[in-house]
């Protein structure tokens, strides 16, 4: 069993029903729907078909809504030039101006005004009213609408733009499962996107993309408020410069286990395939390295989205992550044993039973999928069968690291939770007749932070 989820982006080139049953079969777990590109109607075509296709598959498909966020780019008006190391450069009016009314107002003088994928990158040295002065750090090509990043921005741009507003409005109608907030600078960001889930009657879990300086500095405030976090390289890369996406990705990966959140890491993971057949390998080195840190999941963007090769990327990555998992250590395992509730205790013990038996498996009923939750982030070295009631909460579960998903009636009593939970876990996982699993309970079935009871059984 393959423990690493796989995130493939929807687009063009997986728009058939044959293409998207070939995606869950090479191994897709979750599906990312990206708001900056496509019209509505294609954007909910999508999110149709890969639940239709989940259904012919018969197992859970997430599906992830990743909000566009506020982008900033040069006016269309802005003249071709090239930038050289040390010039002097004034954003605002009748000079560079940025497509963002009040610009000058978001820098301060410890930001950096970074164009394109990071060149040319721009130092502030002063600001006068609406005119921004800075000196070229690095040189480079200034074109119309290219894309702009201010590093230690001041909080003016807001956490979701009116397009944002209408996008999650749209995941919500289309029951997404995740929505991803980019461009996320603190813990309000996220808090003020949960809310608005719940007003909207949504229970999406949320994601934060840590693609700013700013989220990565407060990463632990960050991870106290959202379900999981995104290591998006591609604007961070730009932000920080790429030497420094190597060390903020692992450190953000460990952190997030720490606080058993999940994690999925994402960009250029196997760009070569594209256009070509087979990744790279420094990306195949790349996937395995994030699987032996411990992400959650990995994510395919452009290689699956626009790609000529969807399906090969899926299962090249398939493959890489399953062969990464044989690391006689996962890095990322969580240390913190500092428990808040007799619930988390027992599920720890739970853990440290299957390994200390060397059973088939970890099974767990679960209203809500706390519990499997609580033991995914000890990254144990057997399966977490999770047994949950619930659609949307097993398609919640399909970014949940080690995790496999089945659906179960709520049962009357304890002794037929008991039952009913061998004979699924069984067919989920394969198990064999006889063979022991350990399995967790609570004495009220069906309710959510009950779980007090740990027994080790066998299989029918």
């Amino acid at each position: 069993m393959r423990r690493t989820k796989i995130v493939a982006t929807l687009g063009p080139a997986t728009h058939t029903p044959e293409r998207l049953d070939a995606l869950l079969t090479a191994g897709v777990d979750c599906v990312r729907i990206n708001c900056s590109h496509g019209t509505r109607e294609e954007q909910g075509g999508r999110c149709e078909a890969a639940r239709a296709a989940a259904q012919r598959a018969g197992r859970p498909l997430g599906v992830l809504f990743d909000l566009q966020g506020p982008k900033l780019r040069l006016s269309a008006q802005t003249e071709a030039r090239m930038v050289r190391p040390g010039e002097a450069v004034t954003f605002g009016p009748d000079h560079l101006t940025v497509d963002f009314p009040g610009f000058a107002a978001l820098v301060t003088e410890r930001s950096e005004v970074v164009l394109g994928d990071g060149i040319p990158r721009f130092m502030v040295t002063g600001i006068d009213g609406d005119r921004v002065h800075a000196l070229a750090a690095t040189g480079g090509a200034v074109t119309a609408r290219k894309g702009v990043n201010v590093t230690y921005a001041r909080p003016n741009l807001p956490a979701l733009t009116e397009k944002d507003v209408a996008d999650l409005a749209f995941a919500v109608e289309m029951r997404a499962d995740f929505v991803a907030l980019s461009f996320v600078r603190s813990a309000a960001d996220v808090v003020d996107l949960r809310d608005r889930l719940r007003a909207q009657g949504s229970r999406a879990r949320t994601i934060a993309k840590i693609e700013k300086i700013e989220a990565y500095e407060h990463l632990d405030d960050i991870l106290a408020v959202t379900d999981g976090i995104m290591v998006a390289r591609g604007d961070y890369g730009v932000e920080a410069g790429v030497a420094r996406v190597p060390l903020m990705q692992k450190d953000a990966i460990f952190r997030a286990t720490q606080w058993g959140k999940f994690v999925i890491t994402a960009t250029q993971m196997l760009e070569s395939m594209i256009h070509a057949p087979e990744p790279t390998r420094a990306e195949a080195a790349d996937v395995a390295n994030a699987v032996i840190d411990g992400t959650s999941a990995v994510m395919l963007s452009a290689e699956t989205g626009v790609g000529d090769f969807p399906v090969e990327a899926v299962r090249a990555m398939a493959e890489i992550a399953h062969a990464a998992e044989e690391s006689p250590v996962i890095h990322g395992r969580c240390r913190v044993v500092d428990h808040d509730t007799a619930a988390a205790s027992v599920l720890h013990a739970a853990v440290r039973l299957a390994e200390d038996l060397d059973v088939g498996a970890l099974v767990i009923p679960t209203a809500t999928g706390g519990g499997a939750r609580a033991c995914s982030k000890y990254r144990p070295d057997r399966p977490i069968v999770a047994l949950v009631h619930d659609d949307g909460v097993a398609a919640q579960m399909t970014l949940e690291w080690g995790v496999r998903v089945g659906m179960m009636d709520v049962a009357e009593n304890v002794d037929d939770l008991v039952e009913d939970a061998l004979i699924c876990a069984r067919d989920v996982a394969g198990l064999k007749s006889g063979e022991s699993v350990v399995l967790t309970a609570g004495r009220r079935t069906g309710t959510p932070g009950a779980t007090s009871l740990i027994m080790v059984r066998e299989v029918p």
